[in-house]
């Protein structure tokens, strides 16, 4: 792979994008050609396809969609015959110059969203029952029963202001400071800028800085979230590949000689998905390059809290943070507690450089005013003690990620990755070419599975799952289970099952 690559547009061979596009299509009535006829014309009404935009050839689709090439020919013919897409020997099918030109809607490389129960069904559920569809795409911790008590008590004084903080709650901001200086990095609270998680932080940032057309470097592959934000700017994403130790500063190096960028992504520690950490050698080279650049740089500090607890007890010792080299350069911390704690609270921040901060104030402060002051009370509550927050988020996620491992190794042995030092799942490389074929085929077992495809800035090999262990623990061997039955299955059927 070469140290650095431009993503393209829409690609027909771009399979995350496809499942995505076309997740539920069997949902619907009347024969498999129907619905899949149906799911497409709603892709293009929707303006998910535009006019000009290439299906993928028959063979191909069905190939990803598990059916007959007989099942796409007869969808896609339909189409043609609605006036829906143009179909040329030797130039492929395109969506059809005629067809509705709606504003184009971003195909989001997050999970699908899908219901949820509504809380009288959750509480008839005990702790052990299974669900019948395990979600493995969806990363955050499940809010337990002590947690929920500890939010009232922390609730207690969380109603008592009614005034605009644009930046954020005094109080809170001051607190973060504390605890960046405590941690090697001195900030002041005017440093720290509160918004409503680490992906409002995210967008705030790329709207100041990234204009239609510049080039965004990140990590390959990476937090689909930004993903999703800088393509949505209209940003060129320029992507660096991730080692097993880690990006390497070469590399970052040659992608800002290369590259022009005028935003950088990082996630040093944990990183996500990988779970590599990197070492401090590496940060200081990478911090030297970003100040003798003035790069704007995200570094994402979302999951740095998540270390996990090793056999003889304690945790690894971290280096600093990026921008614990060069405090005052471009360097802006972006953190939460959707990881450590509970996504729900939708609290998060940002510790910028003071030469940024302006920018970055008067973005926040246009987009809504200020977060919810009720949500900053009870961080600011829950935050008095974040030593005890680590410790119970370590103790909850390091048995969880023993349990999945064990599991893993002795149910799927032909499945390959590395124990992470910390983060919340495991970055897994199956022996297939076609991981996201398989996260279709999955479903039918009850397991809604995210391929690791979807988390590059360029087309990465189809061949990596990102599965997270922060299910409830009683969940995992169940969840296990059905991943084992599910992969015997698609491997009996020689990986590309014709199901119709």
């Amino acid at each position: 792979m070469p140290p650095t690559t431009r993503s393209s547009g829409r690609s027909v061979t771009d399979a995350p994008n496809w499942a995505t596009l076309l997740a539920h299509w069997r949902t619907g009535p009347g024969p498999l050609h129907t619905r899949l006829s149906a799911a497409l014309r709603a892709c293009i009404h929707a303006g998910n396809l535009g006019p000009g935009d290439a299906l993928p050839a028959e063979r191909t689709l069905a190939d990803l969609l598990l059916v007959s090439r007989s099942t796409v020919v007869t969808a896609v013919e339909t189409l043609e015959e609605e006036g829906w897409v143009t179909r040329r020997q030797g130039s492929g099918t395109h969506v059809a110059a005629t067809a509705p030109r709606r504003a184009e809607v971003l195909t989001l490389r997050s999970p699908v969203p899908h219901p949820r129960s509504n809380a009288a069904d959750r509480g008839a559920l005990s702790a052990s029952t299974v669900p019948a569809e395990l979600d493995l795409t969806i990363a955050v911790p499940s809010l337990t029963e002590p947690q929920r008590q500890q939010l009232q008590a922390a609730s207690a004084d969380a109603f008592w202001d009614s005034l605009y903080y644009p930046l954020g709650l005094p109080e809170l901001r001051a607190r973060l400071a504390a605890q960046y200086t405590q941690s090697g990095l001195p900030t002041t609270p005017e440093q720290i800028i509160i918004t409503n998680g680490a992906q409002q932080a995210i967008s705030v940032i790329a709207q100041v800085f990234l204009r239609r057309g510049d080039v965004a470097l990140l990590e390959t592959p990476t937090y689909f979230g930004a993903i999703d934000v800088f393509r949505a700017a209209g940003a060129t994403l320029l992507g660096v590949p991730v080692s097993p130790d880690g990006m390497q500063a070469e590399a970052f190096a040659d992608a800002l000689r290369s590259g022009s960028p005028r935003l950088a992504f990082l996630t040093p520690t944990f990183q996500n998905p990988t779970g590599t950490v990197l070492s401090a050698q590496t940060r200081e080279r990478l911090a030297q390059q970003i100040m003798d650049t003035g790069l704007p740089t995200i570094e994402d500090d979302t999951l740095i809290d998540l270390g996990f607890i090793r056999p003889g007890g304690g945790t690894d010792r971290l280096p600093p943070r990026l921008s614990a080299y060069v405090p005052e350069s471009s360097v802006i911390n972006v953190g939460s507690l959707s990881k450590l704690y509970w996504a729900g609270l939708r609290v998060g921040w940002m510790r910028a450089p003071r030469p940024l901060l302006a920018q970055l104030a008067q973005a926040k402060t246009l987009a809504d005013f200020g977060s919810s002051l009720p949500a900053q009370a009870i961080a600011l509550n829950l935050l008095a003690d974040l030593p005890g927050l680590r410790q119970a988020r370590r103790a909850a996620v390091t048995p969880a990620r023993d349990l999945l491992v064990r599991l893993l190794r002795e149910h799927l042995p032909d499945w390959s990755f590395t124990v992470p030092a910390g983060g919340q799942f495991l970055w897994i490389e199956l022996p297939t070419p076609h991981v996201t074929a398989f996260t279709l085929f999955a479903q039918s077992y009850g397991l809604r599975l995210f391929p690791g495809a979807s988390m590059g800035v360029e087309p990465l090999p189809d061949t990596f799952l990102r599965i997270p262990f922060t299910l409830p623990t009683e969940h995992l061997p169940e969840a296990v289970r059905r991943l084992a039955q599910a992969w015997q299955a698609y491997r009996a059927r020689g990986g590309a099952a014709r199901l119709a």
